[in-house]
């Protein structure tokens, strides 16, 4: 069995090393359709994961409580509303978030900001990634202390390095200008939004609640932060913590908004996207495999004097037809590899050049190797019946 074998696979090699050319042509097309799947796949899950960093560093990961009419005043949230949310049971922390749209001058880069107002909680509950200098502390919030946490990008950009602990920012919120110091330094949350649309997008700062909240000169609160023991009791905990908050007894005043499974639902849809990109990426596949198809039948046709030789001498049918399928099959593997290699090498290159941390599934590794195999098989079953079906006479009779 195993020299049956063997003879298979040095006659499929041999076979096809006489056409080098003709045999590139074919598993560059099988090289071609791999590294798109493993390309588009790879850059779909590693984007996914940015995505979801950079939710994580909004907090997307518990629930959101606000007011349900912004124009209420009865609805405005205050400390006692987050007393009351943390006293509700499944609740690990709760914390003030005022978010205010205003203005920064950090040197001499002036930048449209986007103010958030934050506890000393932030650094568990928004997942804020500290490169330099410390947090806000619970101190900083009780004397609403004019520091702020800056981003490593904003802070490029003025200094032309990312530790600036100690210098100066203005903040402009309402037409008034307040000097502050930087406390932080934190990192931007995706590299990959800073380099696509970077210019664009308003840079964050971090400052304490209190200090947020004397700026914008109105007291209360735009949103309480919580973050649950089981996200999968999200839902009960958000309805609870709204029925503990609601003063007129209708439950309508505030809502809470799952930011869990609105991020399930986020994840979900890109999952959906990257899959339908791959399967159109899917189709160079089939192309390349029909174009084995019709480069074999071509050699059935100019080798069938070799194929009526050996059914002369004894070759049986199967012989002829494991000695095709295993040229169509070396091709498709050996493009498999290749693709496969080709593949991770751009995705990786990709990931780098957009600054988002590389990612693949080995979903979808197996998914095109196996895709590759079956190209190969299923379209090299039509030359390899064809040349085993050849009338060893008339095949000896070919010119």
């Amino acid at each position: 069995m195993f020299d049956f074998l063997s003879d298979l696979l040095y006659n499929a090699a041999r076979n096809l090393g006489r056409k080098p050319l003709r045999t590139g042509m074919m598993i560059m097309g099988i090289v071609i359709g791999v590294a798109s799947v493993i390309l588009i796949s790879s850059i779909g899950e590693s984007g996914r994961n940015a995505i979801t960093s950079q939710l994580n560093s909004l907090g997307m990961d518990g629930l959101n409580i606000q007011a349900a009419s912004a124009v209420s005043s009865q609805s405005a949230l205050h400390d006692i509303d987050v007393q009351k949310s943390r006293q509700v049971k499944g609740v690990k922390a709760a914390m003030p978030i005022i978010m205010q749209i205003g203005g920064a001058q950090l040197r001499n880069v002036q930048k449209q900001a986007l103010i958030w107002g934050i506890g000393e909680q932030a650094r568990q509950m928004q997942t804020v990634h500290l490169l330099y200098g410390s947090m806000l502390t619970k101190s900083d919030i009780q004397n609403a202390a004019d520091v702020c946490l800056v981003e490593d990008a904003y802070a490029r950009a003025a200094y032309k390095r990312s530790n600036i602990v100690g210098k100066t920012i203005t903040v402009f919120v309402n037409s008034t200008s307040t000097d502050m110091k930087v406390k932080g330094i934190v990192a931007n949350g995706s590299g990959m939004f800073y380099n696509l649309v970077g210019n664009y997008i308003p840079s964050f700062l971090y400052m304490p609640y209190t200090t947020a909240e004397n700026l914008r000169g109105e007291d209360g609160y735009d949103q309480i932060a919580v973050q649950t023991y089981s996200e999968s009791n999200n839902d009960w905990i958000g309805n609870r913590i709204v029925s503990a908050l609601s003063t007129d007894g209708s439950g309508n005043t505030y809502v809470a908004m799952n930011m869990f499974k609105q991020r399930q639902q986020l994840s979900d849809v890109l999952n959906i996207i990257t899959l339908i990109i791959s399967a159109v990426g899917g189709i160079s596949l089939v192309v390349a495999g029909l174009g084995i198809m019709t480069v074999m039948t071509m050699s059935v046709s100019e080798r069938t004097r070799e194929i009526g030789i050996k059914k002369a001498i004894g070759a049986p049918k199967s012989a002829i037809l494991l000695e095709f399928l295993f040229e169509a099959l070396g091709i498709s593997i050996l493009g498999g590899m290749l693709g496969l290699a080709a593949g991770l090498s751009l995705a990786y290159t990709a990931t780098l050049v957009m600054h988002m941390p590389f990612a693949w599934t080995i979903r979808s590794v197996l998914f095109s190797t196996l895709l590759s195999v079956s190209i190969g098989v299923v379209f090299g079953v039509y030359p390899a019946v064809k040349a085993s079906n050849l009338n060893p006479v008339d095949a000896l009779r070919f010119e």
